[in-house]
């Protein structure tokens, strides 16, 4: 028999399955029987955060340069988001996941994931790419109001909050369905 913990687990699974099922899954989580993971269902949201985003054509070199998605920090995904992206080709480009050791690389990447470990830095990365064409996202309490573009909540499923004010910032441009499916906030105060 099941307790309310693990119930509540299921439906949180289930709820964050059904969102992701919205945006489409990757090939490599398509053909897991299993139910995925938190981070496997974030990793298939920062997968398909690729399609429902447009950047500046400048920020790629040619038409199928790589998309880089970074993850700065500890990386809470483990294999899973290498394993998801492996192979993968979004909008013809091929993907890559890259760990940024160095504060100096964030720019280089076009979806940025900012692990809790560094909530302590998280202004100083914020205020880094504050102009600069990324995507910032994270799952750290307040995140977006903070001035991040996309944060993760997990309260008792998996949901998103948008800041509109640091996608304009950021020269980005999100799909009106990605958006409807978003609490969208004013930052309390935007990175400097």
């Amino acid at each position: 028999m099941k307790t309310s913990a693990q119930w509540m687990r299921l439906v949180t699974v289930g709820r964050a399955v059904a969102l992701a099922i919205v945006f489409g899954l990757p090939a490599s989580m398509r053909a897991e029987a299993k139910a995925p993971g938190e981070y496997e269902v974030k990793a298939a949201f920062l997968y398909n955060f690729i399609a429902f985003t447009e950047w500046p054509d400048a920020v790629f070199e040619t038409p199928t340069s790589p998309i880089v998605i970074g993850i700065v920090g500890k990386d809470p995904f483990g294999p899973a988001l290498d394993a998801m992206m492996k192979g993968e080709r979004v909008k013809d480009r091929p993907l890559i996941v890259w760990r940024i050791t160095r504060l100096e690389d964030l720019n280089r990447c076009h979806i940025l994931f900012i692990s809790d470990s560094e909530s302590k830095q998280m202004r100083e990365i914020l205020g880094r790419l504050k102009t600069q064409p990324v995507l910032t996202v994270s799952d750290m309490a307040g995140f977006a109001e903070a001035g991040g573009a996309v944060g993760f909540s997990t309260t008792d499923s998996i949901k998103l909050t948008i800041n509109p004010a640091a996608i304009e910032a950021a020269h980005l441009s999100l799909s009106a369905k990605l958006v409807r499916l978003a609490r969208l906030v004013e930052p309390k105060e935007m990175p400097q």
